[in-house]
């Protein structure tokens, strides 16, 4: 099997893990049992938890990441592209049972990093790079980057289940925050 191949069914065992048991039970031995390898076999990809848990992160934005391309592809190149992708994918994704998925892990993962937050290095990475691409091509980086971060509190606000919005408000919420961003500067 393909060195890319053995590392992707590694850190699919991983996500198994961590919902089906929890994050604190996930271990190099457990991603072993999980993906069918050895102890060994899962050593020569990641030589610890930490570096399981940073690429299982790493592939969390890796996954937004390529919900943003399509999104950015569906429509013509335009200012402000990049912050309606964000928006949208962030209130509808187009699979929701892998987006409720992608939330259960995704709340795993970081309590996991809270005792280690070097952890987070993937994801700065990846807020930073998002926040580039939204400033850069927008018509108004200030309600642009307004957009990404009241989007950013939604995703949170339900990541951690605190109040999150009724479906009529959230869609609301949703569309206003298009609005905004198409609104060229005042």
């Amino acid at each position: 099997m393909a060195t890319r191949d053995t590392r992707e069914r590694i850190l699919a065992a991983c996500e198994e893990v961590v919902l089906s048991a929890g994050v604190a039970r996930l271990t190099l031995d457990s991603a072993a049992e999980r993906a069918g390898l050895s102890r060994s076999g899962v050593l020569y990809h990641f030589p610890s938890r930490p570096a399981l848990v940073s690429a299982m992160v790493a592939r969390l934005a890796d996954r937004f990441d390529e919900m943003l391309a399509a999104q950015r592809a569906a429509g013509p190149p335009e200012p402000g592209t990049h912050v309606r992708a964000y928006v949208q994918d962030t209130f509808s994704p187009a699979d929701a049972e892998q987006a409720q998925r992608g939330q259960r892990l995704g709340g795993a993962v970081l309590a996991a990093m809270a005792s280690e937050p070097e952890l987070l290095a993937p994801l700065r990475e990846a807020f930073a790079r998002w926040q580039t691409e939204i400033e850069s091509d927008a018509a108004d980086p200030v309600r642009a980057t307004l957009a990404r971060l009241a989007t950013d509190g939604l995703w949170l606000t339900e990541l951690f289940g605190f109040a999150p919005l009724d479906p009529d408000l959230r869609r609301r919420v949703r569309e206003e925050l298009l609005r905004m961003v198409d609104r060229h500067p005042s």
